[in-house]
């Protein structure tokens, strides 16, 4: 996203002693979440030599996310459209609110809802949840005037700042070319607040993105956004959808704080869209005596950029006590801590749990990661 940095510092998490902790949560730059879990081995197993297996799930986009985004329409209402154009265009706006804005993984909170022709004009805002929004979108009525970009972003912008939430997108969509000239385009440019990206829609067979200074792209460019083209208003619900992707696109293992390790025993297979949840098993290289720190990342990616979670736990390699072999591994729940006697089960080739640190979220600052 654009001017909106990452700003969330990582989060540590602490498990208390003996009680393996649940999935890692994080949140990507868009406010989609993201989640990693090491199911086994629980931290502080104790193991033999060599190698062991780490098995867990990850997933994007399958949790209620807090609402930190606004979302604010703008239709374009003018007569290039026709009538029969205009209730195509705010069908496609309310399948994609319905089928896209409410899910709760998005976290959208409040909506806005603006058209403009020769002029530009506010006319709703509120909760995205409830009829609310889709009652006063059927009420609009076409206004045929000419295209007039500047009349639609000083409305756009008085409903996204009427809005609370943190951030806000903007989707402005036009079938035509500003023909505004005396507008002053770059002045009300200039008037979005720094929360505000503008994803512009062309759509329609005389409609383009341009490159021109009073172009979509130009609104899009400057705002952080993106502009997309849709050959014919049918095709606006299936392009509207493409704004806010999410995608869990690879898992990776560290050993030790060593390089990260790609896991490719994964179902189903990455990359995967959101929201889903997939499982995961991997092999440690050969392990020998001591602690060994055990990492798995799950790096996705959302509308505004890159992040990743990171789980942790953590597995013991002990020397066998003089005149000892090593057992037969079993499972044991039992807790035990650092400097305590070992009970029976943790003795070398059993497991126990006991406290340890687990991973972090780096919601990333919408660069891409190495």
């Amino acid at each position: 996203m654009r001017r909106l940095g990452a700003g969330v510092a990582a989060a540590v998490l602490v498990v208390a002693g003996g009680v393996p902790a649940s999935a890692v949560d994080g949140t990507l730059p868009g406010g989609i979440g993201i989640a990693v879990d090491i199911e086994t081995p629980l931290p502080d197993t104790v193991i033999p030599k060599g190698t062991t297996t780490v098995v867990g799930t990850a997933s994007i986009g399958t949790r209620t996310a807090t609402p930190r985004t606004s979302l604010v329409y703008v239709l374009d209402s003018s007569g290039s459209l026709s009538q029969a154009g205009w209730d195509a265009e705010k069908q496609a706006v309310a399948q994609f609110h319905r089928e896209v804005a409410q899910q709760p993984y998005l976290g959208v909170g409040t909506v806005g809802l603006a058209a403009f022709s020769t002029t530009g004009r506010v006319f709703w805002t509120g909760q995205a949840a409830g009829p609310q929004f889709q009652n006063a979108l059927a009420a609009l009525q076409w206004q045929d005037g000419s295209t007039n970009f500047t009349a639609g972003l000083r409305a756009g912008t008085e409903a996204a700042k009427a809005t609370t939430e943190p951030r806000s997108l903007m989707i402005f969509l036009s079938d035509g070319r500003d023909n505004h000239a005396l507008e002053n385009f770059e002045g009300a440019l200039s008037q979005v607040p720094e929360r505000v990206d503008i994803h512009t829609v062309a759509f329609g067979p005389d409609a383009e993105c341009g490159n021109g200074p009073r172009s979509l792209k130009r609104m899009a460019d400057a705002t952080g956004g993106t502009c997309v083209k849709a050959s014919e208003v049918g095709d606006l619900p299936a392009v509207l959808g493409t704004l806010f992707p999410s995608e869990l696109q690879r898992l990776t293992l560290t050993v030790d704080g060593g390089p990260e390790l790609p896991i490719t025993d994964i179902t189903p297979a990455l990359p995967q869209p959101g929201p889903r949840q997939v499982r995961y098993t991997v092999e440690t290289p050969p392990l020998d005596v001591g602690n060994h720190p055990l990492c798995v990342t799950a790096h996705g990616t959302d509308h505004a950029g890159r992040g990743k979670v990171t789980d942790c736990t953590n597995v013991i390699i002990r020397e066998p006590a003089p005149g000892t072999t090593t057992a037969v591994p079993t499972t044991s729940a039992t807790p035990t801590s650092p400097g305590s006697p070992p009970p029976t089960a943790a003795l070398p080739g059993n497991r126990q749990v006991s406290v340890i640190p687990r991973g972090g979220v780096d919601t990333g600052d919408g660069t891409a990661a190495p």
